[in-house]
């Protein structure tokens, strides 16, 4: 594997070529701090980093200052271990938008999970930082170590060249918001932002987050504090070194210090996703705005005006029935999470995993300017991708619309999926979180369409958004076009427009009586979360 890494995507570890091709707009320089004076004992590790533009420049220092640097991994590199470890992980259901490339993904570029590739590239030790037997310059000035810090990212180390040493003991926050890094050059606004995030963290406060009498007895009552063993970390210290090929996973929440045995290279995935509160959040705010008006009043208050608070009171007052509701009537989690977020994307089940030849395969492709190799990544048997954008603007036959289109005809999930009734006494319901629309509502009204036309005699196309209202861009968790040529389907597709289109719920029309007439629901409307299935109490 690090042959692998090394050879077909860090240009065999030569540092200039990559720092000038990094994702990365800067490059960063770690300034080693001065040695200490013969009369010292105690060492300064306190970081202090500059940004470098030219990656020129960023190698001249690092090699003749003996700077460490770091910076984000080639696009290629990234796309392939974030995308990896999150489907082997399940974090963020698996899904992952690359930020470098036009692909075309299940939200539109919205997915619950993300990542990012950084590189950790060491320097040689400087002349004057070499222990003096005459000085006794302490020798843990020979080697880069950097002070005590926690992330608030899961992280897979791997270790490519050189060796590291990794000093850790756990923490008292699991699952923090943001990391603490008291190892970096101290800044008041940092510092209050990553403390206040933590303490919120530690219930009011109070750091104790494990119910073992260890953690109890050294953290009950004391607030996180900033500087490492600060009512902040429990347990014993351990060390673990890392020689080439080594791979190493740390949870967020983790302290810990490293230091440079010997210089080398270094790769960290640090895998971030959607927390179940920032789910359920924006959730609740799509409801409030679909379900009453007067959450889409602007906050109005004037001194000595109770107007805005009592107009408060007045939505929070039936607040409680909206959240009810939707737990126990309109499907709840299976709503926030429909089977098309639990699951990898379609396209990747059940593929091999890639050798070295089709890696190197892939590093071609993505260097060729062309897109289809980009666009091609969001096809499979279950759907196709329509192109983002054209390279030639002259082009006339630009898409009317962009995403994954399925073909409602022959739609399959994933194995272990049905989307059969559960049980004698569930009913079907919409998702009140989604939105479907007829694919001619939006281009009909498109100033450059001219002659084109998004569906013809055979075929109709219908767009599905779920879960779009509780961010700023608006952008859906899930977005995909959905096509058939069944008539049977597109009746049935329009009857569901217009149960939207009257506030009534499409769901009843599936919950008739008369079995033999009625016509199953399309498998795919229950993957992607239009549809779900609620338990009668």
């Amino acid at each position: 594997m690090v042959s692998n890494i090394t050879q077909n995507y860090l240009f065999d570890g030569d540092v200039r070529t990559i720092f000038a091709e990094t994702s990365s707009e800067n490059v960063f320089l770690w300034l080693r701090p001065p040695p200490p004076s013969p009369d010292t004992t105690t060492t300064n590790n306190t970081l202090n980093s500059v940004e470098i533009a030219d990656s020129e420049t960023a190698y001249a220092l690092h090699k003749s200052g003996c700077h460490p640097a770091y910076c984000r991994a080639p696009p290629i590199l990234e796309q392939h271990l974030v995308g990896s470890l999150l489907k082997a992980t399940g974090l963020g259901g698996g899904h992952y938008h690359p930020p470098h490339l036009d692909t075309v993904t299940l939200g539109g570029g919205t997915t619950l999970g993300r990542g990012e590739v950084e590189l950790f590239l060491g320097a040689p030790t400087p002349h004057s930082f070499v222990a003096d037997k005459k000085k006794s310059v302490p020798k843990e000035s020979k080697n880069h170590t950097t002070g005590w810090h926690t992330d608030f990212q899961e992280n897979f180390t791997i270790q490519l060249s050189g060796i590291k040493k990794w000093t850790l003991r756990r923490g008292t926050v699991r699952h923090p918001i943001r990391a603490t890094t008291p190892h970096y050059s101290r800044d008041a606004t940092v510092i209050e932002n990553q403390l206040k995030l933590a303490r919120l963290s530690c219930l009011s406060g109070n750091a104790v987050m494990d119910s073992s009498s260890e953690t109890a007895d050294s953290t009950r009552g004391k607030s996180y504090g900033f500087e490492y063993g600060d009512n902040n970390a429990y347990g014993p210290e351990q060390t673990i070194t890392l020689y080439p090929g080594d791979v190493f996973y740390f949870p967020s929440g983790m302290w810990h210090k490293v230091e440079t045995i010997k210089e080398g290279i270094s790769l960290n995935v640090s895998l971030m996703g959607t927390t179940y509160a920032n789910l359920v959040g924006q959730a609740l705010q799509h409801l409030m705005v679909q379900r009453e008006e007067g959450w889409r009043e602007i906050v109005t208050s004037r001194p000595g005006d109770v107007s805005g608070e009592s107009r408060l009171k007045e939505l929070l007052s039936g607040l409680s029935g909206i959240v009810d509701d939707f737990v126990t009537k309109q499907g709840g989690a299976q709503s926030l999470l429909p089977p098309a977020l639990c699951y990898p994307p379609l396209e990747h089940i059940g593929e091999e995993e890639e050798d070295d030849d089709v890696m190197d395969e892939e590093e071609e492709d993505a260097d060729d300017d062309d897109d289809d190799e980009d666009q091609s990544s969001a096809n499979g048997k279950n759907g196709k991708a329509v192109d983002v954008s054209s390279d030639n603007e002259e082009e006339e036959e630009a898409p009317l619309s962009s995403g994954i289109i399925i073909p409602m005809n022959d739609f399959q999930g994933p194995p272990g999926w049905a989307c059969s009734k559960p049980t004698t006494n569930a009913k079907l319901v919409k998702n009140p979180l989604a939105t479907l629309m007829s694919m001619s509502d939006i281009t009909n009204h498109c100033s450059d369409v001219g002659n084109q036309k998004c569906d013809d005699d055979d075929v109709k196309q219908y767009v599905l958004n779920v879960n779009y209202a509780g961010n700023e861009m608006m952008e859906s968790h899930i977005r995909v076009i959905l096509e058939t040529s069944d008539l049977s389907v597109i009746q049935q597709m329009n009857e569901f427009l217009d149960c939207e289109a009257r506030g009534d719920d499409p769901g009843q029309l599936m919950s008739s009586n008369d079995d033999d007439k009625k016509i199953p629901v399309p498998s795919c409307l229950l993957y992607y979360g239009y549809f779900s299935w609620v338990t009668i109490e």
